[in-house]
């Protein structure tokens, strides 16, 4: 006579099921953390392209405009006289003046707020800002410019910039910086550490902290 035995079926217990989770939980991390990275990266390299395009074009600009490179005094105002040059717009109404060259046709126009992604350099509204405009880092935040330490320039935000005193510019280059505050949108562009750490920009010698 054959006996047969019950065979008792196991469930997982709670500890495993625990230890399978722990171990999932880290696998979606990691993932996370390489696709941020590589996200991260390839806003970086955007960022850094455009900086190199607007840098040539605003070479252009100087050789170009009789008017000369503007002078800024801070981070708004600098968003502002970048577009101005890049984009020939010097009374503020969003696009290039008559008798005035655009430098960049890759500028392209974005409501304020939009989820919109078309293609080229985007720019928009300086918010609080009446009759301004900034161009669009790959963050959403302003790229912004400073006039070099050797040049003198006329202010920006659209004055009667012909008849304005000429004021020395505060840059670190000798002709003009252009620069992005990076992906946490602080900084000042002025050297690599702290706040400024990711800032990128066409300086090539950066202050110590």
């Amino acid at each position: 006579m054959k006996l047969h035995t019950a065979q008792q079926h196991k469930g997982f217990t709670l500890v495993e099921i625990l230890v399978v989770i722990a171990i999932l939980a880290s696998l979606g991390a990691v993932s996370w953390g390489i696709f941020s990275a590589l996200g991260s990266k390839d806003e970086e390299t955007k960022a850094k392209t455009e900086i190199a395009m607007m840098e040539a074009k605003l070479n252009e600009y100087k050789s170009s405009e009789e008017l000369g490179l503007l002078y800024a005094d801070d981070y708004e105002e600098g968003a502002f006289a970048l577009y101005q040059m890049l984009k020939g717009d010097f009374n503020g109404d969003g696009s290039t003046d008559k008798g005035r060259t655009c430098y960049c046709d890759q500028l392209v126009y974005v409501a304020p707020g939009s989820n919109e992604k078309p293609e080229g350099i985007l720019y928009t509204e300086i918010p609080g800002k009446k009759r301004q405009y900034g161009i669009l880092d790959p963050w959403g935040n302003f790229y912004s410019y400073r006039l070099g330490c050797e040049q003198k320039g006329v202010p920006a935000i659209g004055k009667k910039t012909t008849k304005t005193k000429k004021k020395q510019g505060n840059g670190l280059n000798v002709d003009f910086d252009i620069y992005s505050r990076g992906e946490d949108g602080i900084g000042d562009g002025l050297n690599k550490s702290g706040d400024n750490e990711d800032n990128i920009s066409n300086v090539k010698i950066f202050l110590k902290s």
